[in-house]
């Protein structure tokens, strides 16, 4: 059955490979390590009828590239090929990559973007330090007013950097945000 990825339909090799075999039954699949220096990893797919070449795919792997490639990349660099192999061949869904390839990228993305969300909270928390270890320690000992006068001190858009969700890396507990958000909060820096 077929991913749909983004309104786009994408094969697992394991299934373009059972449909190869039922429709091909005569033709061979051949793989091949044309590069493997260190953790870097080429393999190449030929799709045979009887020793007549009619289709091959090439694909790249490094070594803890993904996670899966931390212990697997030449296999998955031999799957990758194939994947591309049978689709050179004609078996794909309406895309050339594959399910695996797909997913691949798009963890790959995720991760990019988790580290850069990484690095802003990390700049944010150190732009930031000194206001908001005033504000938590205001509001862990109940000094409402410390707390008050350090958070309307900083201007609205240095505020709504700091008023991120916690799930989202925000440095401000949602405790924290309850009472930041109260009216006690408010008349203590006497804007109530």
């Amino acid at each position: 059955m077929p991913v749909i990825i983004h309104g786009k339909e994408y094969h697992t090799v394991a299934e373009r490979v059972h449909t190869f075999r039922e429709t091909a039954p005569d033709l061979t699949i051949e793989t091949e390590i044309v590069r493997w220096e260190g953790d870097d990893v080429v393999v190449k797919a030929s799709i045979s009828d009887n020793g007549k070449l009619i289709a091959t795919g090439l694909a790249h792997e490094v070594r803890g590239s993904t996670n899966i490639n931390k212990t697997s990349h030449v296999e998955n660099c031999e799957t990758s090929a194939i994947g591309r192999a049978l689709a050179a061949f004609g078996l794909a869904g309406t895309e050339y990559a594959t399910a695996d390839e797909v997913a691949n990228a798009i963890a790959q993305q995720q991760e990019k973007e988790i580290n850069q969300l990484l690095i802003e909270n990390t700049q944010t928390m150190l732009r930031f330090a000194e206001s908001i270890l005033a504000i938590k320690a205001g509001i862990a000992l109940k000094d409402y007013s410390t707390a008050a006068e350090e958070w309307f001190c900083l201007s609205d858009e240095d505020k709504a950097t700091l008023w991120k969700a916690p799930s989202k890396g925000g440095p401000i507990t949602t405790q924290e945000r309850e009472i930041m958000k109260s009216t006690e909060f408010r008349e203590a820096y006497g804007d109530g």
